[in-house]
């Protein structure tokens, strides 16, 4: 395994399938572990896909937007439907916050969810703002690789294209206020310092959602890319324990 490739991975296994979603400015690089461990002591089929727009310059991303994030998702999602009985979607970040999107829209294909510092729409008052405030053709700095590991880093932009942000702002927002519709078995995984997602966003969800299976685990030793950093391998065991006990 090449803990540094950027594309996108799929891993033949047995009926139950993972749809393992990357988040913003990212790529499957930063769930790369994770998937491939989970695939290698459960024998599950891990498929994680590269999201429009992501893994080539942040030129390509400007041209993209929500709609095209989520049509990524779907279309892997399908995918995995056509091969797999049964389907669990992960996601890191944004990908969490597609995948609780899918959840809701898409409930005859999804069995559960889990959610790894995903957003909802809860956001620092500085982050606000900086949706009415950048210019709409510009950029900002980047996000990536906020992870306490000293030696390990996630492949990303080092630049935002400003008009995703408000894209980013919509579908979170929209996402968030979807929760009660959720009904799936839910699995919520949140680092107690996330320098990059509210941790409130963990409690919104648990509190919000209409699953009447929920569990939430504090990832005590990482910062927001939690699938690279010091817990990486704790998650890997909770979504083994979590795609056991879905029915």
């Amino acid at each position: 395994m090449d803990d540094e490739s950027c594309e996108p991975f799929d891993l033949a296994g047995n009926s139950t399938g993972v749809l393992l979603l990357h988040g913003f400015t990212s790529t499957p690089q930063s769930v790369r572990h994770v998937g491939h461990e989970l695939h290698t002591r459960t024998g599950l089929t891990v498929m994680a896909p590269l999201l429009a727009g992501h893994g080539t310059s942040p030129e390509d991303l400007a041209r993209t937007g929500h709609c095209d994030w989520i049509a990524s998702a779907e279309a892997a999602l399908h995918a995995l439907r056509q091969r797999t009985s049964r389907v669990i979607i992960a996601g890191l970040s944004l990908g969490g916050t597609i995948a609780l999107n899918l959840a809701v829209r898409h409930p005859q294909h999804v069995d559960a969810i889990a959610t790894i510092n995903g957003s909802t729409g809860l956001y620092r008052p500085d982050q606000a703002r900086a949706v009415f405030d950048a210019p709409p053709d510009g950029y900002c700095a980047g996000i990536g690789s906020d992870i306490r590991h000293s030696e390990r880093r996630e492949i990303s932009y080092d630049k935002i294209p400003t008009s995703t942000l408000h894209e980013r702002f919509l579908l979170t927002t929209a996402t968030g206020l979807m929760l009660p519709l959720l009904r799936q078995p839910l699995l919520v995984l949140q680092s107690r310092i996330d320098n990059v997602v509210e941790p409130a966003n963990a409690h919104r969800i648990v509190q919000e959602c209409g699953s009447t299976e929920i569990r939430l685990r504090w990832l005590e030793n990482s910062f927001h890319v939690a699938t690279l950093d010091h817990d990486r391998d704790l998650i890997v065991e909770e979504l083994e324990r979590f795609s056991v006990a879905c029915p």
